[in-house]
C-alpha cells in the first residue's frame, strides 16, 4: 500500500504490521473486531483480483484519480499504478471514501518504469484510446492485465500509444469522449467480469497475499492507539499479547 497517501498515523499502522507475522496481527486483533466486521472482511478477500489492474498516465485532478482507486476497490481490483503523477493527483482522500486504506498504489516516475514493473509481474497493458480499433469487449482476460487511462485533457502519450495495444469504449451519443474515471470503471467492471468467469472464482489472491491483506484490513479496523498499545510502536521488536 502507499503510505505517502496516508496520513501520518496511518503511516504508523503500516509500518507495525509490515515488521509481524500476519497470522499474528490477526490472532491478537481478533476478539476486537465484530463478527460482521470479520465477515465483510472476508468477503473483500475471496473477491480481490490480483490479475486486474488499472493505471492512469500523468494524472493532475486528485478528485479523478481518487475516484478511480474508489472505483478499483469497489470492483475487486487490488492496485492503481500512477505514471509520471502531475500536481497532488491522489491527495483528495475525501474523494476515494476511504478505499485508498485498501488498495495498493504504485508511483512510477516515468512510462518506462510502469512498462518494466508491468513486465516484472506479467501483466499486460492496454491502453483505453478513442481512435483504437479495437473495442473493449475485444481485450483477451485470459492473462493479467492493466487497464491503462490517460491524462484528463490529453488522453494517452504518443510514446504509451506506441508501447501497448489500445482499445477503445463504443459510444452511440453525441458525446466524443469520457471523463477519464468513467472510461476506467466502464473498462474495469467489463475485465473483471469477465475475468472472473474465466477464472471460474471470485478472486485470485494466493495465501500469502491473502493473509497479508487480512492483517492490514484487521488492523485499520481497530483504534490506531490500541494497535500500539498491543503490538508496541513501528519501531519495537516483538508485539505485546493483549490482557485476558
Amino acid at each position: 500500500m502507499r503510505p505517502a497517501m496516508a496520513a501520518p498515523r496511518q503511516r504508523r499502522i503500516f509500518a507495525i504490521v509490515d515488521r509481524l507475522d500476519p497470522e499474528e496481527v490477526v490472532r491478537v486483533l481478533d476478539p476486537y473486531l465484530t463478527e460482521r466486521r470479520k465477515a465483510r472482511i472476508e468477503s473483500m478477500i475471496a473477491g480481490r483480483l490480483a490479475s486486474v489492474r488499472v493505471a492512469i498516465e500523468a494524472p493532475s485532478d486528485p478528485h479523478n484519480a481518487a475516484a478511480v482507486v474508489r472505483t478499483a476497490e469497489a470492483l475487486g481490483v487490488g492496485a492503481v499504478h500512477l505514471v509520471a503523477a502531475e500536481g497532488r493527483a491522489l491527495e483528495a482522500r475525501k474523494t476515494t471514501q476511504g478505499a485508498h486504506h485498501w488498495v495498493e498504489i504504485h508511483d512510477h516516475d516515468d512510462l518506462d518504469g510502469f512498462l518494466a514493473a508491468c513486465r516484472r509481474a506479467g501483466v499486460r497493458p492496454y491502453g483505453a484510446d478513442m481512435a483504437a480499433t479495437r473495442t473493449l469487449a475485444d481485450l483477451p482476460v485470459d492473462a493479467p492485465l492493466c487497464i491503462v487511462v490517460g491524462n484528463e485533457s490529453r488522453g494517452l502519450s504518443d510514446r504509451a500509444r506506441a508501447a501497448m495495444e489500445t482499445f477503445s469504449i463504443p459510444m452511440v451519443g453525441l458525446s466524443q469522449s469520457l471523463n477519464l474515471s468513467v472510461s476506467a470503471a466502464i473498462a474495469l467492471y467489463d475485465v473483471t467480469r469477465r475475468r472472473r468467469a474465466t477464472l471460474g472464482r471470485d478472486g485470485d489472491l494466493s495465501a500469502g497475499e491473502r493473509a497479508r491483506l487480512r492483517a492490514y484490513a484487521y488492523a485499520r479496523s481497530v483504534d490506531p492507539r490500541m494497535l500500539e498499545g498491543l503490538f508496541g510502536r513501528e519501531d519495537a521488536r516483538a508485539p505485546a499479547r493483549p490482557t485476558e
